[in-house]
């Protein structure tokens, strides 16, 4: 099943009554403002995370939410950019409609002024795990990235891959501020990510890795994806690993 990566991110005076943050501006799926437009391939919630220093309650709303109740969030990390623990909400066996053709909302309250980010991960239908030969290889790119935006970015991969196609499986992203990173296949309307780490070291959430939501995307051993780059940070040096399964 395909998922894709949206994120929301504001500089917030503080709010004592939940207030909308402002759609992070994206080539793959339509924003105005505060919403996100739910594609209607899409039209289902497969995880999300709320991250800011002085959020103290989030919700997410669309429509057809409010038919029922809204979403609201718990845990929220409260680090500047993703801490070790990550805190991501996925719902990949069980995601939650939110209706296609409709508007994704992130709302929060903070008790100070500071930034505030919220990430979604839209699919359409449950998220199965798969299983193969998987194989990670390391990646590079030296992108300058515009702090609090998508930036692309090419990878240069660490060693050839043989001939062939590959599916990508897992990810994990590093640079000094990230905050989320999300592949760009070529001719692929989605653009699947992970939480962004700014250090080897830290911890991430295994559902990211090894196949757990299943196929990422594909690609020709001589026509990689390049990455999108979410941070809070003008980074210059970033690393990406790829989980990879030969298919041809």
């Amino acid at each position: 099943m395909p998922f894709t990566l949206v994120a929301w991110n504001e500089n917030f005076s503080a709010a004592a009554t939940l207030d909308a943050l402002t759609a992070v501006a994206d080539p793959h799926v339509r924003v105005s403002g505060d919403d996100v437009w739910i594609p209607e391939a899409l039209p289902m919630l497969a995880g999300y995370k709320l991250l800011g220093p002085y959020i103290t309650q989030a919700r997410i709303e669309s429509p057809t939410l409010r038919t029922l109740t809204p979403i609201d969030v718990s845990p929220i990390d409260t680090g500047t950019e993703p801490t070790g623990a990550n805190l991501a909400r996925i719902l990949a066996s069980n995601p939650k409609t939110v209706g296609g053709g409709e508007a994704l909302n992130v709302k929060c309250t903070v008790s100070a002024a500071g930034r505030a980010i919220a990430l979604a991960w839209l699919c359409s239908g449950p998220l199965a795990p798969i299983t193969g030969e998987v194989f990670t290889v390391r990646a590079t790119s030296s992108t300058t990235l515009t702090a609090n935006a998508w930036t692309n970015g090419a990878l240069t991969f660490a060693q050839s891959l043989p001939k062939g196609r590959y599916a990508v499986v897992g990810m994990r992203a590093i640079s000094a501020g990230l905050v989320a990173a999300r592949l760009v296949f070529p001719g692929y309307a989605w653009r699947p990510g992970c939480i962004g780490y700014d250090a080897e070291s830290d911890t991430e959430d295994d559902v990211f890795r090894g196949g757990a939501l299943g196929s990422w995307g594909e690609f020709d051993h001589d026509v990689p994806p390049t990455v999108d780059f979410l941070s809070i940070s003008a980074d210059t040096s970033e690393v990406v690993y790829l989980d990879l399964i030969k298919i041809a």
